[in-house]
């Protein structure tokens, strides 16, 4: 009886520290999943993205079509101001492609499909990587350029680009001025200096 006595004592003594066990590796487990994760994204593979997709397309086939408008009926100030758009579109994309501007008006394009990818890779802020300036140590940073990016479906395979991007730093935006050639067109178009 003593034997039996002892063996279901030990049973349960066993039993007891493997079960507290579990709860502490539970409990641990739990603790450490419960990091917070940040998706981050380059804003210029983005951009890049975003640009090999129809949209771009179509906001050029709009401001070409404002300005055949403008010059068939001769309105020069209108095809001034057309101009100077175009020229400062452009300028706000080299802006985003080659620097750290803001790509954020672009970003509502895929603004719905942005909750399911956070889900997806279990991240609860997503943002751009230039506009993260500090994040607590205990956080997790995730890059997401890649999935953020294929949310605009664009037209080809941007892989290769996207990492010839990555691979170099940005031009401080700061350094980022217009482009001379872009500034003398306009200047020859409207004979101005």
């Amino acid at each position: 009886m003593k034997t039996k006595t002892r063996t279901i004592v030990s049973i349960f003594i066993a039993f007891t520290i493997i079960l507290s066990a579990m709860i502490t590796f539970g409990a641990y487990a739990q603790k450490k999943s419960g990091k917070i994760k940040i998706g981050t994204y380059d804003s210029r593979t983005i951009i890049f993205a975003w640009s090999r997709t129809d949209l771009l397309k179509q906001y050029l086939v709009r401001l070409r079509q404002k300005s055949d408008s403008a010059e068939k009926v001769h309105d020069t100030a209108r095809i001034k101001e057309l101009s100077v758009g175009a020229m400062s579109f452009q300028h706000l994309l080299h802006l985003m492609i080659f620097s750290t501007g803001s790509v954020a008006s672009f970003m509502k394009v895929i603004k719905d499909k942005l909750p399911q990818l956070a889900k997806t890779e279990g991240v609860s802020i997503i943002v751009s990587k230039w506009e993260l300036n500090y994040s607590d140590p205990s956080f997790e940073v995730i890059d997401l350029t890649k999935q953020v990016a294929a949310l605009f479906q664009p037209k080809e395979n941007i892989d290769k680009m996207a990492a010839d991007i990555a691979g170099q730093p940005p031009v401080p935006i700061e350094d980022f001025g217009i482009e001379t050639d872009m500034l003398d067109g306009y200047c020859k178009r409207f004979d101005e200096k």
